[in-house]
């Protein structure tokens, strides 16, 4: 039973991302450590697929936030969802999520 929910979750979150990717503006990275330094705005959609990532405070995404795979520290301004399929999520003190916070298989600390 537990897999099967994990499948429809899996993929009711693929054919979310396809229509997401489809009609919005999006940032894709796959760089092994991917920073998103203080003052710097993604437009949309931010997509990454990496070892590491950060969003340093002063920064802002406008759209939510999707992770496959490792760690992730927010700590600047996410106007949307952050999702991370599989990692560890630090939301930091300073951050500031309009959407969801969502860990789908790794660990969540706020």
């Amino acid at each position: 039973m537990k897999t099967r929910k994990h499948k429809l979750l899996v993929g009711s979150f693929l054919a979310l991302l396809i229509i997401v990717l489809t009609i919005g503006q999006v940032q894709i990275t796959n760089e092994r450590n991917f920073t998103l330094a203080k003052g710097e705005t993604i437009p949309g959609l931010l997509l990454i697929m990496s070892q590491n990532a950060e969003l340093e405070e002063g920064s802002s995404v406008e759209g939510p936030v999707i992770m496959f795979c490792c760690n992730l520290i927010v700590d600047g301004r996410v106007d949307g969802t952050v999702l991370l399929m599989s990692g560890n999520l630090m939301v930091e003190s300073h951050a500031d999520v309009d959407g969801d916070v969502k860990v789908m298989s790794g660990n969540l600390s706020q």
